[in-house]
């Protein structure tokens, strides 16, 4: 993959999706007001990331009714073509280097 800042849109979009995928969605609340579900109040959290929403109905006690989730294109791997979370790892640590993060290797040191 090219330097960081010469990625297509496309690759950029990929690799956030591996971050999503190696560590979980950075969740923030949103407000859709393209959705309203049909009884209960309406709670939507969209990833900064990759941009993936999470709808949420939530009833009166508080408890969570329905959950429905929305990725864009791309996102989804074709059945038995998912990367295992083995390999999001190694493709999250390759990314960061080619960006030109350091990855923290353990020094044997013990930490108290």
């Amino acid at each position: 993959m090219p330097d960081a800042s010469l990625l297509t849109t496309r690759q950029h979009e990929r690799t956030q999706f591996v971050r999503c995928y190696t560590i979980g969605h950075a969740w923030f609340d949103y407000d859709n007001s393209d959705w309203t579900p049909e009884w209960g109040d309406p709670l939507v959290l969209r990833c900064e990331r990759c941009g993936s929403e999470r709808r949420d109905t939530i009833g009166a006690t508080g408890n969570i009714v329905g959950r429905h989730y929305f990725h864009p294109e791309g996102y989804k791997y074709d059945k038995g073509t998912r990367p295992t979370k083995d390999e999001f790892r190694r493709s999250l640590l390759d990314i960061k280097r080619r960006e030109g993060r350091p990855t923290r290797r353990r020094s044997g040191k013990r930490v108290s």
